[in-house]
């Protein structure tokens, strides 16, 4: 049975689950005031300096939210949050609640040629479907030509896709609201 996610879900959470979610968003605190301060000192055209620090703080980020194990799937808002798609980098993937698709939850997103280092040239909205206790989902890919059906699992730290691509979640967001934190 496929249900539409509810701000009553985050409600019914676990004193772990508060806790890494906690954890989690001191870790995004401090994600974000790291980037503000490289971006103070960090000269123009330092890219590839800025690249590695980054790159460092996500990989933090996302290693500190996989150590915290708990049965993922039970929540719709397990799945909230952005993700970093190897197949095109620095493009953006995040995972929110949007009241206004049938399914409650949605994929925003962006592609470019192939990454975005440059820019988003290519923004795109996919509808996600939430199956409770369950460690898929299904996402809509058709708004940006791709299929209607795509499964993806949850496994270390990610979603992976039949095409063996995975998305590794960065960090979540809010479970009360869906939005970012």
């Amino acid at each position: 049975k496929k249900l539409r996610p509810t701000q009553s879900d985050s409600l019914h959470q676990t004193p772990e689950m508060v806790a890494r979610r906690s954890s989690v968003l001191t870790l995004a605190l401090l994600a974000t005031l790291l980037v503000a301060i490289e971006r103070c000192f960090v000269m123009p055209g330092a890219s590839a300096r800025r690249a590695a620090l980054l790159g460092a703080v996500s990989a933090t980020v996302a290693t500190v939210a996989e150590d915290k194990a708990e049965a993922f799937g039970k929540n719709p808002s397990d799945w909230l949050g952005y993700y970093k798609d190897p197949q095109h980098p620095m493009c953006p993937r995040k995972i929110k609640y949007d009241p206004a698709v049938k399914t409650g939850m949605i994929v925003e997103g962006g592609d470019g040629n192939p990454g975005c280092e440059k820019k988003v040239l290519t923004p795109f909205r996919a509808p996600v479907t939430f199956t409770p206790d369950s460690d898929s989902i299904t996402i809509d890919f058709t708004s940006k030509g791709g299929p209607a059906d795509v499964v993806g699992k949850w496994e270390n730290g990610g979603i992976v896709f039949p095409d063996g691509n995975k998305w590794k979640k960065l960090f979540g967001l809010s479970a009360a609201t869906g939005q970012d934190i």
